[in-house]
């Protein structure tokens, strides 16, 4: 694996350049975009690194070069050409194939944050803000930020999320100055039912009663839907709510337009019966950035927005 930055943290390769670029030159200070143009073979073309983060294709040839100047090897490099055919394929399937690629590479396709983290998982509002900063340009002013962020969060509170993300290395200031995130995605790690996480959880629902309670015009679509069946059909319902959670991440992952709004799911699966009384029930609580598809087969309570 690179020594500078983890490639598995993007989904975009222009992205991944630009912070491998950074990251090896806060190491190596000669490793200026102008060197690595040099090392690409390109010693009259100075600026074709920054074409290519701005949005130039890269060709074959070009593909080949990146790959042995970061040296990359086996699965990365794969994982790189897929990276850049999710960016550049023609055609939907070609960039459909390289994603599914880079999920078959990628075994953590998250940024994993260490769920004994209890600090950024202690308040809510954290994750909320980690991808409000993908919608908003924040700097050291919150004001707006605090202005816009539902349910209302302090500029004091604001204040110390960024500085805990900044410690955290999950945020970094952009060429202009403004907090940007430095990862593609954010999760915790499936099936942790460690009291940290639990709490979090429990905020995330108040989250949702507050939605429900509010007059405003934020886009809500609450549904509740309760029934009986075999347990045949209980696992093949367990089996569609992962696939649920697969596909918002899909969706949320390869959106390649500029975010513009932040959306809060809570999905809680859990039995009205127990089998054993010793065991409490069990219940998942994805909180991600997605906008939620509405079944045929749901109830709906409130819709807002």
């Amino acid at each position: 694996m690179s020594t500078f930055v983890n490639i598995y943290d993007f989904t975009r390769f222009r992205k991944y350049l630009a912070e491998y670029q950074e990251r090896r030159q806060a190491a190596e200070p000669t490793f200026s975009r102008t060197e690595f143009c040099n090392l690409l073979g390109l010693p009259n073309t100075r600026s074709y690194f920054n074409d290519v983060v701005q949005g130039k294709r890269v060709t074959d040839n070009m593909r080949e070069r990146f790959i042995n100047v970061i040296g990359l090897k086996g699965n990365e490099a794969k994982y790189f050409e897929a990276m850049i055919d999710f960016d550049q394929g023609k055609t939907a399937q070609v960039r459909e194939a390289a994603f599914d690629a880079m999920m078959r590479l990628n075994k953590t396709p998250q940024a994993i944050v260490d769920p004994d983290s209890y600090e950024f998982f202690g308040n809510w509002y954290n994750s909320t803000v980690y991808a409000i900063l993908e919608v908003m340009d924040v700097a050291d002013d919150v004001s707006e930020l605090a202005a816009k962020i539902f349910p209302p969060v302090s500029e004091k509170k604001l204040q110390a999320s960024l500085e805990l993300m900044k410690k955290m290395s999950l945020i970094r200031r952009d060429e202009r100055g403004f907090w940007k995130p430095t990862k593609d995605s954010l999760a915790t790690v499936q099936q942790s039912k460690s009291q940290m996480v639990l709490q979090f959880q429990k905020q995330c629902l108040e989250l949702s009663k507050q939605a429900l309670e509010s007059a405003g015009k934020e886009s809500r679509d609450m549904t509740t839907f309760t029934f009986s069946v075999s347990k045949k059909a209980q696992k093949q319902v367990e089996v569609a709510a992962e696939k649920f959670k697969a596909q918002i991440r899909h969706i949320v992952t390869a959106d390649s337009e500029k975010p513009e709004i932040v959306e809060h799911i809570n999905l809680h699966v859990f039995s009205n019966i127990r089998e054993d009384a010793s065991k409490a029930s069990d219940y998942d609580t994805a909180a991600i950035s997605a906008n939620q598809k509405r079944r045929p087969f749901e109830k709906d309570l409130v819709q807002g927005g």
